[in-house]
């Protein structure tokens, strides 16, 4: 855990201006010593910019700065404690492995063979031993991305900022990189700060995820936090998949419990770790849940423990491991006459049969996995 390590990086009242257009608001954040950090948020939304004002690429208009406690604003990009791995790479084609591990070197006072031992070290660090002699360009996409990694690590920074370093690698060499990525970091123990548009990648990565929507960040919190229990429904709906059913607004007692009568569920007690208090713009409250929350139950099924309520599966979408489910619960029509669909994951566990497309069925559910946005 991190949280008893001390700051690495604190911004302030960050703010910055390109003409009108206002891309950071009101930033305060703080990543410590040793955290594997993201900034996650659509295209637009200020997470590269911010990497770039820490990185030293960008002035700020106001706020500040601070890496390992001392301020950035007089400190040029060359000369702060941080190395950044691009999304490009920036592998020089011309040059070999070696080389280019070696290029931020280049105007190093240490010998030749000091240089030659440290990219030996940072090679092994990032898995490619004994290909210092390889030509760069006859390396695959996952090679290129560990000898731009290397070419960062070489020069020990305090803080790793990486922009988006595995959007360019198929599915299954980015999930192999993610493991990669972890295992490094923890290897290094230096603090890595990433960028990305991908929810799975920053959720599978980080210590901690700060959302940001059009320049502010809407929340931040761990990544098992932050799935579970989002803080208003724009971020619920921007990590993972969230299923919403309208809501009514009952009750609620001194202690926070609200009551609510959900579409298609019922009425419900929600305690107060359960509701959101930041509002979203929403017209009237929702319900939230996510797919995998919610069980179908076979016909030959005995009552589940749980709570059920009819449905009828509308589509049936089937990936091997899963297979998801769009259907209408029972009693979900709410104004317009028309129930809203939703969607539930279920494992595809030895023994469990593929419902079909308009067949009636039973799901079970608990109060425990519903958020309330109100």
């Amino acid at each position: 855990m991190t949280e008893d390590r001390k700051p690495m990086i604190e911004c302030t009242g960050l703010n910055k201006h390109y003409g009108d257009y206002h891309a950071l608001r009101d930033i305060d954040l703080t990543i410590r010593e040793g955290e594997f950090f993201s900034l996650l948020g659509p295209s637009g939304c200020g997470k590269t910019t911010l990497l770039r004002v820490i990185a030293g690429f960008e002035d700020i208009s106001s706020g500040a700065v601070l890496i390992d406690g001392k301020r950035m604003e007089d400190v040029p990009a060359n000369k702060r404690p941080t190395n950044m791995v691009f999304q490009s790479y920036a592998i020089f084609p011309h040059l070999t492995v070696a080389q280019n591990v070696a290029f931020g070197l280049r105007r190093d006072s240490r010998s030749k063979s000091e240089k030659d031992a440290l990219v030996e070290e940072a090679l092994q660090m990032v898995g490619l031993k004994g290909y210092g002699k390889r030509a760069a360009h006859a390396l695959s996409g996952g090679q290129r991305q560990r000898v731009a990694l290397a070419r960062a690590l070489i020069l020990k920074p305090k803080v790793l900022l990486l922009d988006e370093p595995l959007s360019a690698l198929d599915r299954k060499m980015r999930e192999q990189m993610q493991v990669e990525l972890i295992k490094l970091q923890r290897q290094v123990g230096i603090t890595f700060v990433l960028v990305t548009h991908d929810q799975e990648e920053a959720l599978v990565m980080s210590d901690r995820i700060a959302v940001m929507f059009e320049g502010r960040i809407a929340q931040l919190d761990g990544p098992e936090a932050l799935y579970a229990r989002p803080a208003d429904r724009r971020v619920a709906d921007f990590i993972g998949v969230m299923n919403f059913l309208p809501a009514d607004v009952t009750g609620e007692d001194a202690e926070g419990n609200v009551t609510v009568d959900v579409s298609g569920l019922g009425e419900v007690v929600l305690p107060p770790k359960q509701i959101s208090r930041l509002t979203s713009g929403d017209e009237r409250p929702m319900v939230g849940f996510r797919p995998e929350t919610m069980t179908l139950l076979s016909a030959s099924a005995t009552r589940s423990q749980e709570r059920e309520t009819g449905a009828t599966i509308d589509e049936v979408v089937y990936y091997g491991d899963m297979t998801y489910y769009d259907l209408r619960l029972d009693g979900s029509a709410r104004g317009d006459g028309n129930a809203r669909p939703v969607r539930i994951s279920m494992r595809n566990v030895f023994g469990r049969e593929v419902q079909d497309v308009g067949t009636r069925t039973r799901v079970a559910w608990s109060p425990g996995s519903l958020v309330l946005f109100r």
